[in-house]
């Protein structure tokens, strides 16, 4: 794996009556977060961030980890502004960091952020990773868009450090109560970046968990080549549609031709192949 990239999990083990969150016991979320660690030490080779903002430290129980630098755990006392929601402790947490984090610091600037929801697990996070070295540009922001181009899924984000102190540059217009989410900030980032290309994931997230806001348990989805064939279309959709109504920095005319062409090759293969 690539050097220059590094897993930030973003968590808050007890958000004490954040707003706009219905998975608030401690020790549900406290046991999510262990498991998600767990994972990414096991299954990856990425130096891992665990930052969270409630003031519950973990270091106890990854000292081996700590000890040999794969793992950092930052804990810090924050959520002092609740009434702004949890979008807002967000970009706490991040901004906490990027300002704090030894490992992020022992790296050159253009390290690569792999920021995940820390209680949950993307199951396939090495193919995902993967692709975003081999296929997309270092300067790239990878997110999963909707079909209409107005909401960024943050569960996970890869992008240069550079683009989160961006998305940080406007935290304090985040405040759940007003409708304006970590979310927006992202989208709207996403939009208005030109030194940034922005590009959804080539292969899709496998995600498990659970949402801290509605508590809907997520699962993996069931692989097959209609399902790889449908996300595909996604991922050529949402690039298309991406560079002819938002992007900054539009697509090579050759290079949208040919997305073009595979897009209608694949909705033909999605018409008339049953698998």
């Amino acid at each position: 794996m690539n050097e220059n990239y590094i897993l930030l999990l973003t968590g808050c083990i007890n958000p004490d009556g954040m707003p706009f969150t219905s998975l608030t016991e401690k020790s549900i979320r406290r046991s999510q977060y262990l498991s998600a660690i767990d994972f990414y030490l096991t299954k990856t080779n990425f130096p891992i961030i665990f930052a969270e903002n409630s003031g519950t430290d973990i270091s106890d129980s990854y000292t081996q980890y700590i000890d040999k630098k794969r793992l950092e755990i930052l804990s810090f006392n924050g959520n002092k502004n609740k009434k702004k929601g949890k979008g807002y402790g967000e970009s706490e947490i991040i901004d906490y960091a990027l300002s704090h984090s030894h490992i992020i610091s022992s790296y050159s600037t253009n390290c690569i952020i792999i920021k995940i929801t820390g209680r949950l697990i993307v199951n396939n996070i090495n193919q995902v990773a993967y692709k975003h070295m081999i296929l997309q540009k270092s300067n790239s922001v990878i997110s999963s868009l909707n079909s209409t181009l107005t909401f960024a899924d943050s569960r996970i984000i890869i992008a240069p450090i550079f683009f989160f102190s961006s998305i940080l540059k406007h935290r304090e217009e985040i405040d759940d109560s007003k409708g304006v989410y970590f979310e927006t900030i992202l989208l709207n980032c996403i939009i208005q970046e030109k030194r940034f290309h922005y590009y959804p994931f080539y292969i899709e997230p496998q995600i498990s968990g659970q949402s801290g806001t509605t508590r809907e348990k997520y699962e993996p989805y069931v692989s097959s080549p209609k399902r790889r064939r449908e996300y595909l279309l996604y991922v050529l959709q949402t690039i298309l549609k991406f560079d002819k109504e938002l992007s900054n920095n539009k697509l090579n005319k050759h290079i949208r031709l040919l997305y073009i062409i595979t897009y209608y090759v694949l909705k033909i293969m999605n018409k008339y192949v049953i698998r």
